[in-house]
């Protein structure tokens, strides 16, 4: 301490480089020096390793299986160097169908999400509506939620010899307008409604009182009001409509379940159905890739052109907070009841359906209660097993992933090399809008090469190319998710502890952990539940006699042991939502208090 204010007193103060090389002097400090010029190397190093990797596992495969669509004989898959006759095939027979139907469907479930969305972000961002942090925490449920999980829930509910039956609910019109069409659009709306909910929520917070204020000096009604601040988060709401479209056509749980259960097709069982069966179409699905990749643009090219030389800057120096409306009792009580019905719909009769489902036997007629489907689960290593595997997954793939996502978003924020930062960004972006069946079929087909083989990389059919795309699928999500909070640590926090002589590990422990260690255990919980119980690249990867829970899952609803199969679903749910509150419980107990204070 005194030699800080001596040093104070006597001259300026030192520069950080002048403290780094007296930090230096002795043997502790030479040690420290040649600590950090090996750091400084690897981290040299680090940058195109990682970029090779990124190659590797998101851009080949994908590239490779969607170049096979027109050029088959480059990958020994057919005669033809350049051809368009598989693209024009998937334009005819059962895959225009499913082309067609999976369009009307994704344009009905993007336009009820953002019906269901806009009303409820409204109400917890501008009224005095009660129970408004539960509304958004229940919306992360549904978000997390994988979409094949509720799908199961009502097709056990509906189905002939189902929950609704068994309780002597005989109601064949029921069955018939869920097992269908509707339902379809109905889970993939609700499924889109999280989506459109935080999309406009975020812009409400931007959007400040005087615009509603001068909607009402000038006589305009609650309703006008309403849909003048609607067309001024036109932003939001068009990007709440691509987010739907995308993740609905993209959709693969609703498709392999419901969809698949009302004999209502989609391309992306469709696909599936190409690759699964023998001999296998690669050709045929690489073109119904291109279908979903070009069907994804649709909904990106219209919101641009709707928002093109229009302006919606509405924050400036005078923006005055916005302030709740107050609702009467009648208002709330409606408020309630109509939030309460969409998780009702959403959340609690699917859940109704597969709890009541997983506690009835196979077959029969009637009611009766029994532990016995959970009894068969616990005691057969066969059930058991996919659960403890999909655990293990999902902690590898979580772990290795906010690692991978962590770097991505540092490279995405610096700025240092920005052609790199652009081709970084566009790739992350371009594998977030890929469906997940495009990405899993990239890996059968590139990584089944006999080039592989050749070069020695044997990794079809194994658990480690499984646990690969789960990492590499869920990497530029989780790079998404930590650019906002990357972006918003300064440099000047990691230098300000390597001046006080802290090697570049601890000072990046000390400087920056701090202030990222909420997002990142967020960032972790959120790739755990995906993979945890992530259908379509467990479908198409998993290695043979070890299925992963999802798989196991579909297993036994395919033969006919309903009741397993439901129990396994709701065990598994239990499992993730305990993992959930052990890390996050962890975190709690084991983070400082400053830490939970800056990370929240």
């Amino acid at each position: 301490m005194s030699g800080g204010v001596a040093l104070g007193l006597d001259g300026p103060a030192p520069t950080p480089r002048r403290v780094r090389t007296w930090a230096s002097s002795g043997p502790t400090g030479r040690a420290r020096r040649y600590g950090t010029q090996l750091f400084d190397v690897s981290a040299r190093f680090a940058r195109p390793v990682f970029w090779l990797a990124l190659i590797a596992v998101i851009l080949a495969p994908c590239v490779c299986f969607l170049v096979l669509a027109v050029s088959p004989r480059l990958f020994d898959q057919g005669s033809q160097w350049f051809t368009l006759t598989f693209l024009r095939q998937a334009f005819n027979g059962g895959t225009a169908t499913a082309l067609f139907d999976s369009l009307w469907v994704s344009v009905a479930a993007a336009v009820l999400g953002v019906a269901i969305g806009f009303p409820i972000a409204w109400l917890v961002a501008r009224t005095t509506m009660p129970g408004r942090r539960a509304v958004r925490a229940a919306m992360w449920l549904v978000l997390l939620l994988p979409s094949w999980l509720p799908a199961l829930g009502w097709v056990r509910l509906v189905e002939i010899d189902g929950v609704m039956y068994r309780m002597g609910l005989n109601w064949p019109w029921v069955t018939h307008l869920i097992l269908g069409p509707f339902g379809v659009v109905l889970l993939l709306g609700l499924r889109s409604v999280p989506f459109a909910f935080l999309a406009v929520s975020a812009a409400f917070g931007g959007l400040g009182q005087e615009f509603e204020d001068a909607a009402r000096v000038h006589g305009a009604g609650r309703a006008r009001t309403v849909s003048m601040v609607a067309r001024m988060l036109a932003p939001a709401i068009w990007s709440a409509l691509a987010i739907g479209f995308a993740e609905s056509v993209s959709d693969f749980g609703v498709a392999s379940t419901l969809a698949y259960s009302a004999h209502f097709p989609l391309l992306t069982y469709q696909l599936y159905s190409a690759i699964g069966n023998f001999p296998p179409n690669f050709p045929g699905a690489a073109a119904m890739g291109w279908l979903l990749v070009a069907s994804v643009a649709i909904p990106l090219a219209l919101q641009a052109r709707a928002l093109k030389g229009r302006s919606y800057a509405m924050l400036s120096g005078r923006t005055r907070p916005a302030t709740r409306n107050e609702l009467r009792r009648l208002e709330r009580f409606g408020a309630l009841g109509g939030v309460g019905i969409f998780f009702l719909v959403a959340l609690g009769v699917p859940a109704l359906g597969a709890v009541s489902g997983s506690l009835l036997g196979d077959y029969g007629s009637s009611f009766h209660l029994t532990l016995v489907n959970y009894k068969a689960v616990f005691q057969s290593s066969d059930l058991l097993g996919p659960v403890e595997r999909s655990l293990i997954y999902g902690v590898i793939a979580a772990t290795v992933t906010i690692v991978g996502g962590l770097i991505a978003a540092r490279m995405l924020t610096s700025s240092q090399s920005r052609r790199t930062t652009r081709a970084l960004d566009f790739m992350l972006l371009a594998a977030v809008a890929l469906p997940s069946v495009v990405f899993a079929a990239g890996y059968i087909f590139a990584y089944n090469l006999p080039f592989m083989s050749t070069i020695g990389i044997n990794l079809y059919q194994t658990t480690t190319l499984l646990v690969i795309a789960y990492i590499a699928s869920s990497l530029p999500t989780n790079a998404r998710v930590l650019v906002g909070p990357v972006s918003q640590v300064q440099s000047s926090l990691h230098e300000a502890a390597r001046a006080h002589g802290a090697g570049p590990v601890r000072a990046w422990a000390q400087g920056v952990l701090p202030a990222l260690s909420r997002p990142l255990v967020m960032a972790w919980i959120i790739t755990f539940c995906a993979v945890f119980l992530e259908l379509p690249i467990s479908e198409l990867l998993y290695a043979p006699n070890s299925p992963p829970v999802s798989v196991a899952i579909q297993d036994n609803l395919g033969n006919y042991h309903f009741g397993v199969g439901v129990a396994q679903a709701v065990l598994s749910v239990v499992l993730a939502l305990l993992a959930v509150g052990f890390v996050l419980g962890l975190y709690r107990l084991v983070a400082p208090r400053g830490w939970r204070r800056i990370g929240g």
